[in-house]
């Protein structure tokens, strides 16, 4: 019976930690999601996010479409990822990145339809996603 009793105090243990840690994560991509959508609603002009292209000199308008669910994590940096839609109306990959200081998330860097860093940075495993 003594057993028996320290077996399901264990488990319990053990289904209340991975609740709390589920919370967690919950609370960090809630933060992370409230984080992009006021850097959003900051840059944003009639709608539109401008991106000036530092190679060509040309200011475009971006527009958002899509979030996407997956989150990565690089140390104390993340990255959530979203699609938009170009001046021609094509898709557009962006990606923000992430940290937090004084206990509010902020982004700090934006890469639209550059996704080559970020894909070095997973293939060298410094990125991977947030579970």
């Amino acid at each position: 019976m003594t057993r028996l009793a320290l077996i399901a105090l264990l488990a319990l243990g053990l289904c209340q930690g991975t609740g709390a840690q589920a919370q967690s994560l919950t609370e960090v991509r809630t933060q992370l999601q409230a984080a992009l959508q006021r850097s959003l609603s900051r840059s944003m002009m009639d709608g539109a996010l401008p991106h000036l292209d530092l190679t060509t000199g040309q200011l475009s308008k971006f527009y958002p479409t899509e979030n996407h669910e997956i989150i990565l994590k690089m140390d104390q940096v993340y990255v959530m990822c979203a699609t938009l839609l170009g001046p021609d109306g094509k898709e557009v990959p962006v990606d923000y990145y992430i940290t937090q200081s004084g206990g509010r998330y902020g982004v700090i860097r934006t890469e639209i339809n550059n996704r080559t860093p970020l894909k070095a940075l997973m293939d060298a495993g410094r990125a991977t996603r947030l579970e």
